[in-house]
């Protein structure tokens, strides 16, 4: 089981490691391009990719959910309800972006509620209105990437990825500063480049689905699986604990990030050198996650609930491993990464090193539970645990406490080390949920066989 076990996490982990960086690059392909047009296009362009995240939460929700279920049912050789729980996912996914395409599209006037920069606002309000229909296409986008991922195909979404990256940075050199041609559009070219690169993203999966003659090569007559309202109505109910945790997980991070401005310059500085530390470290563990869920899932979906057990121990001694390595190592290398951020002055780069001293002694068990919550527990279909153990703790104790510390005037190391405490307070009751191993549920037995989901 062994060489198995490594030739799967080769060909699922690495992949989705590797898109991890790059939706990270794709998103700051356009924050990094108009930096020459000065200050405000820059915020702006921030402020625009803070809101297409910030509304397309309950989107990862929903493509989360069709993946729990589609690795079960792949495992069970059930491709059918693997399409019906492709169809339902777009479906609902569609019905929730839909408000926020129109609220993009009416932005002018209520952005000045958040924003008190007529100039930023008017600049934010052109880009939300380009690409509002950009935010029903990446829908579209994550469903079919964690739908493929949950049959095993990483690959394609990845070089799919590759592409969107390449196709955004060029088409924002062209649109942006006006080269072959074009206008120069300033924001309003990162826009055209965001729109075009994602209906070109969306475009080639759809061809290669079609090309492969892939399960998932919908086509009309798979809008039948629509007709059943049980099967929708089920979906939803699976899906919803998911999507609400996304949705608390998403306002619990924005408010540490925000209240992490009133501690000072010094403070925003080193977050803002953190943050993609913190996302190229994490990249790899959630790739295992992910892994670790298509494999776990469809073990259970198979009924061989003793591999799933046996997977569940070797992601964990892995992860382990892997995550003291990778922290000693970001600990040694932290002489480079002040190098690379030298424009810092003394104090911040003095606050910085503590920092990442805070980061290697503690990520050790925000990784463990990313893979037990998101590649375990989640692969049984154990989502409503999820969603109670993570909102009593983050919003019962961690972001209180935080936001205690930042009123009292607390340093940065101690509120850093503080957006740590809620994964130690829920790490005990996560190992015993894996421990006792009621999470390994088969959702293929446990669904209606009409509705193809799970009836929960």
């Amino acid at each position: 089981m062994q060489t198995a076990f490594w030739r799967r996490i080769a060909v699922l982990a690495i992949p989705v490691a590797l898109q991890s960086l790059l939706q990270a690059l794709l998103g700051m392909a356009d924050v990094v391009m108009v930096t020459g047009l000065g200050a405000n296009a820059v915020a702006a362009v921030g402020l625009a990719a803070k809101l297409h995240f910030l509304m397309l939460v309950m989107g990862f929700g929903i493509a989360a959910s069709s993946s729990i279920l589609i690795a079960q049912h792949f495992g069970a050789g059930n491709h059918e309800q693997c399409q019906r729980t492709l169809v339902i996912a777009l479906f609902w996914g569609t019905l929730i972006t839909l408000p926020s395409v129109l609220l993009f599209a009416i932005s002018a006037y209520w952005l000045g509620w958040i924003n008190p920069d007529p100039e930023v606002v008017r600049l934010t309000a052109r880009y939300l209105l380009i690409t509002a229909p950009a935010l029903l296409l990446t829908q579209y986008i994550i469903v079919y990437e964690a739908s493929l991922r949950s049959t095993g195909n990483a690959i394609m979404p990845l070089l799919v990825g590759v592409g969107a990256v390449l196709s955004n940075v060029f088409f924002n050199y062209v649109l942006i500063f006006g080269h072959f041609g074009f206008p120069a559009l300033g924001v309003e070219g990162a826009a055209w480049g965001t729109l075009i690169s994602r209906i070109l993203q969306l475009l080639a999966i759809w061809l290669a689905l079609a090309y492969s003659h892939h399960l998932f090569a919908l086509s009309r007559h798979h809008l039948r699986y629509l007709s059943n309202k049980n099967a929708a109505k089920h979906f939803l109910q699976f899906a919803f604990p998911v999507m609400l945790n996304h949705v608390l997980w998403a306002v619990g991070n924005s408010t540490y990030h925000i209240a992490t401005g009133f501690a000072g310059t010094e403070a925003l500085a080193v977050m803002g050198v953190m943050v993609p530390v913190e996302s190229a470290f994490f990249a790899l563990f959630i790739g295992l996650a992910s892994a670790a869920s298509v494999m776990i899932g469809q073990a259970l979906g198979a009924d061989r609930q003793e591999q799933a057990l046996q997977l569940c121990k070797l992601f964990n001694r892995t992860v382990i491993v892997l995550v003291i390595t990778l922290a000693a190592i970001l600990w040694l290398a932290r002489g480079w990464i002040l190098h690379v951020f030298d424009g810092l002055d003394a104090q911040t780069s003095s606050l910085l090193v503590y920092t990442l001293a805070i980061f290697c002694l503690g990520v050790w068990v925000k990784v463990l539970n990313m893979l037990r919550i998101l590649g375990i527990l989640r692969a049984g279909g154990d989502t409503r645990f999820c969603l109670i153990t993570d909102t009593i703790v983050m919003w019962g104790a961690g972001v209180p406490l935080f936001l205690l510390a930042v009123w009292f005037g607390a340093p940065f190391p101690i509120l850093y080390g503080l957006m740590f405490l809620e994964d130690f307070l829920k790490w005990i009751p996560v190992r015993l949920r894996v421990g006792k191993g009621i999470w390994m549920k088969n959702l293929t037995v446990d669904s209606d066989p009409k509705a193809g989901v799970v009836a929960v």
